[in-house]
């Protein structure tokens, strides 16, 4: 499908300003405005029709549950683009920049950012698991740290609701993933082990990624495969982290990270109370309190 005409935008949505792109993707696009009731927003367009069942998921992550940290949704409804009929949300816009960008531009987070980034990610990771969701999608792409430090998770396009029945199909090779943060369960659309599991693996290679600078199966790897390849046999070496001198926060990164979903925590409150425990023996330049 096509862009849609920014003319065609602005007819549809008189009580929005000020519109740009500010994301433009194969299966969405993204406008920032100034909306006179609810300030400054993102309007999510969404390009491909057929992942019309995916979308009402996702409204639906976001309408009935309340997570403190994923921008809140204001509006959705029908959006009619070349003649195919649609839908747009219109939500919360977050001022700050993606992990990914922050990344791109430092290579790496300082420890005390990457604790308190670790920390969101895992108490976020128990909501969901609270309302038996998998989000399946947590990357840098997806992060916002925002101009006040707060962190924030983005698109439940790809989310798994456990208490419904599958979007994928049981005999496909590969379920939806991003290469390189997908668990092996994930990818290989093994259904019966995806559950929180899944995305405590993606919060694993997110936090070692954001500490080195360098991703763990992604550097090195010649293509999309490869990069599968390598996150289905490689083991990633134990991370020497200044501060850290038991080991205990890079060996929990690696449990994380650890390709078989039995060996992982079993639940995500076990991994946060698991953190929590480690935390004290962590020595950073702030006080614990400032973590």
């Amino acid at each position: 499908m096509k862009l849609p005409n920014l003319d065609n935008i602005k007819e549809r949505f008189p009580s929005l300003k000020d519109i740009e792109i500010i994301i433009q993707g194969g299966q969405k696009v993204v406008y920032k405005g100034i909306h006179k009731e609810y300030g400054v927003v993102a309007l999510k367009i969404i390009l491909d029709p057929s992942a019309d069942e995916r979308t009402k998921r996702e409204i639906d992550s976001l309408t009935k549950y309340n997570f403190p940290n994923v921008p809140k949704l204001y509006e959705w409804g029908p959006f009619l683009c070349e003649n195919a009929q649609t839908t747009y949300l219109l939500e919360q816009y977050i001022s700050g920049s993606t992990l990914r960008s922050i990344l791109n531009e430092q290579k790496k987070l300082s420890l005390n950012v990457c604790l308190k980034l670790l920390r969101s990610l895992l108490e976020t990771a128990v909501e969901l698991e609270k309302q038996q969701i998998v989000h399946r999608d947590i990357k840098p792409e997806n992060i916002i740290i925002g101009n006040d430090g707060f962190f924030w998770l983005l698109d439940f396009g790809i989310a798994r609701h456990l208490s419904k029945t599958s979007i994928t199909a049981t005999n496909i090779h590969f379920g939806p993933h991003t290469a390189g943060y997908a668990a092996p369960e994930q990818f290989r659309n093994i259904k019966k082990e995806i559950d929180i599991r899944t995305d405590l693996f993606s919060i694993g290679v997110l936090i070692y990624e954001a500490l080195t600078g360098q991703h763990p199966f992604v550097f090195g790897a010649r293509d999309h495969l490869d990069i599968l390849r390598r996150t289905e046999t490689l083991s990633p070496d134990i991370l020497l982290i200044p501060g850290d001198s038991q080991r205990l926060l890079s060996g929990f990164i690696n449990i994380l990270m650890d390709k078989y979903p039995s060996r992982r925590p079993r639940t995500a409150k076990i991994a946060l109370d698991w953190y929590t425990a480690l935390l004290p023996s962590i020595k950073t330049k702030n006080s614990q309190e400032e973590i």
